[in-house]
């Protein structure tokens, strides 16, 4: 699909995320993909989205180098973008840690959207919410400035809307898309109905669909999402993307018989490249491995390419079969299992 060169910040659509009335576009930038490449190069595909208008930014201190990396991007224009991270501490001491670590790598004195990070069940809730958890060094932040506005993220829908029936965070951020459709039956009308912000992550199943205009057209098209974070980790990929939700989010017979297709083919067992997997005590790269199809759809015949999937099956034969990277699943997908799948297609389609 091409709509021509973009330039400018004016053409994407720009929307309320919830209470915190921060004024984002439609479309956001997620920090996983830009792990995966080089500094300059992450830093190159940052500053594209900078320019071409999107102005939230999200990221995680699990996302090893991508905080750091936004944060040498987008210093000298801090106060024209929107930063959300998050931390998956639990405890206080551990949570006000991790912020002062972001705040640093961020480069910034503040953090706009602060997220607890994957809170997927109750247990979890339970020890976030008690004496000494991180719901209370949330507080501190917030008094102390670090912190604009209070967010939390899960994998679990249900979870999520009990925990927004507290009327506690501004902003939750969710998996949603034509394959994972929970959010949308209660969590999303309730945010709407509470005035929460909601930020929407895996529009495109971590790179599984067939088209990107179609996952995003899908998305984009509730009245209940205010913002959507695909992941992009080239310059390539942000042009697109911004140039599809730039126009009408209608999605014509073709776009729907796509969406069956896509779910006829992937099932439910698919890696979304998450990496909550990680780490893993051997470095396997597990979705690297688990996602190499969508790679070579992407990269096929470049060193790029390559470079990600070199030496898998030895690293697949250092795996020590301890399942830690299947306990911390948010889809429950048999890891071990797969590998040897992948391995297979790597055989047969990279030379």
């Amino acid at each position: 699909m091409n709509y021509g060169r973009l330039e400018g910040n004016d053409v994407l659509e720009e929307r309320i995320l919830g209470k915190t009335n921060l004024k984002v576009k439609a479309l956001g930038f997620g920090g996983i993909p830009i792990q995966r490449v080089s500094e300059e190069e992450a830093i190159e595909v940052v500053r594209r989205c900078y320019d071409l208008g999107i102005n939230y930014f999200d990221t995680a201190r699990l996302y090893s180098v991508s905080e750091d990396r936004i944060g040498k991007a987008l210093e000298d224009v801090r106060e024209k973008v929107f930063i959300a991270t998050k931390s998956i501490c639990r405890t206080e001491s551990e949570f006000l840690q991790e912020l002062d670590i972001s705040l640093k790598d961020l480069r910034t004195e503040w953090i706009d959207v602060y997220q607890l990070h994957n809170v997927a069940s109750k247990e979890d809730w339970i020890k976030i919410s008690s004496r000494g958890g991180a719901l209370e060094a949330a507080y501190k932040a917030l008094d102390r400035g670090k912190i604009k506005h209070l967010g939390i993220t899960s994998h679990n829908s249900s979870i999520l809307t009990e925990i927004v029936k507290k009327d506690i965070f501004e902003v939750i951020q969710i998996p949603y898309n034509y394959l994972s459709l929970m959010a949308k039956e209660e969590l999303l009308p309730l945010c709407n109905k509470k005035n929460v912000g909601t930020v929407i992550m895996k529009p495109m199943a971590g790179g599984e669909f067939s088209r990107a205009d179609v996952a995003l057209k899908f998305i984009l098209k509730d009245e209940n999402v205010d913002v959507v974070i695909p992941g992009m980790m080239s310059v390539v990929e942000v042009e697109e993307n911004v140039a599809i939700t730039s126009h009408p989010y209608d999605l014509s017979a073709d776009d729907l018989k796509l969406i069956e297709e896509d779910k006829n083919r992937l099932g439910t067992q698919f890696c979304r490249g998450c990496d909550y997997c990680q780490p893993c005590p051997q470095e396997i790269p597990i979705s690297n491995i688990l996602r190499v199809e969508s790679f070579v759809k992407r990269l096929k015949g470049t060193d790029k390419l390559k470079e990600l999937v070199k030496g898998s099956k030895e690293k697949v034969d250092s795996c020590i079969d301890c399942g830690e990277c299947e306990s911390r699943c948010p889809y429950h997908l048999p890891i071990r299992e797969m590998f040897h799948e992948k391995i297979e297609y790597i055989d047969r389609n990279i030379k």
